[in-house]
């Protein structure tokens, strides 16, 4: 309580700090690593991964973050490195903690690229998660804005010497059309959150059966580095333990719904304790796994 009072304090006298560094993840690619946590006002709704990418003509972003000060600071973080303007910036999918900078990148000039889900979900003016949580200071000026590109299957962008193929690889994986970025050439994959390591997802508003199966398209890729939206492991493993954490609870499920489990006692033999460990374990696990049941009560191999 005490480290959040003097957060909102601090964020009175001069505004909020995220106190960003860039990691370099490979050649003229960076990112910033938020912390594994929910939303809350001592870390400012930073606690989605953000990237972006150098290129000889300018930035293209890669999720914009939870807030326009976010984006503002990360923007001062890539005139350290090159003084660029943000050409494109790519939301991977609808959930607000990623967006929300859109309208800071809007102001200079951006042209702001994301799934057919954004588009017909998102509405300027609505309230969001990240304004209920952080409330009007922490918002601050951050607002709404409409794509300028709708990716619908996929999109290939070209910016100076770097090409930007993104894909639509499901109908339902984390959410409605999530997009996945490759930068072929650099064999950089950006899965927005198709992929979580170091804590649990959230299957809320997706499906286990489409996020295993785009785990699969990533992987197939061979890509050397793989930015996720959660969780700061990049290398080929870094699908590894979601990927896990999912198979085995399709298994669990699908044997429960056999032996004639409910869903009113499904939570309770769905234990999972190897993942007890993971952050948010507590927070997630028990919705993950009915959704997951819900999902499965239908599912029939044959259709995969």
């Amino acid at each position: 309580m005490k480290y959040i009072l003097i957060v909102l304090l601090t964020l009175s006298s001069y505004g909020f700090d995220y106190q960003l560094k860039p990691v370099k993840v490979a050649n003229d690619v960076y990112c910033f690593f938020g912390k594994l946590e929910n939303i809350n006002k001592a870390n400012g709704g930073n606690m989605v991964n953000t990237c972006f990418v150098a290129t000889k003509e300018g930035f293209v972003v890669i999720d914009s973050g939870p807030t326009y000060e976010y984006a503002s600071q990360v923007f001062d973080q890539m005139q350290k490195i090159a003084k660029l303007p943000v050409k494109y910036v790519i939301s991977t999918h609808e959930h607000d903690d990623h967006w929300l900078g859109n309208s800071f990148y809007k102001s200079k000039g951006a042209s702001i690229v994301g799934p057919k889900a954004y588009d017909e979900n998102v509405v300027v003016g609505m309230e969001t998660r990240m304004q209920r949580v952080l409330g009007k200071e922490l918002y601050g000026k951050t607002s709404i804005v409409k794509l300028d590109t709708v990716v619908d299957d996929n999109l290939t962008l070209t910016l100076g010497d770097k090409h930007f193929v993104i894909k639509q690889f499901v109908k339902h994986a984390h959410t409605e059309g999530d997009l996945v970025i490759h930068l072929e050439e650099e064999r950089v994959v950006f899965a927005g959150d198709v992929v979580f390591n170091g804590r649990v997802t959230s299957i809320r508003d997706g499906s286990i059966i489409g996020s295993l199966k785009v785990l699969d398209y990533i992987d197939a890729l061979k890509p050397k580095v793989i930015v996720g939206g959660h969780g700061s492991k990049t290398d080929v493993n870094a699908t590894a333990s979601l990927r896990n954490y999912l198979t085995d609870m399709k298994k669990e499920i699908l044997e429960m719904i056999e032996n004639d489990v409910s869903i009113h006692e499904i939570t309770e033999k769905v234990i999972m304790p190897k993942y007890k460990e993971m952050k948010l374990y507590d927070v997630l696990h028990k919705s993950n796994v009915e959704h997951a049941y819900e999902e499965l009560e239908m599912y029939d191999a044959d259709d995969e």
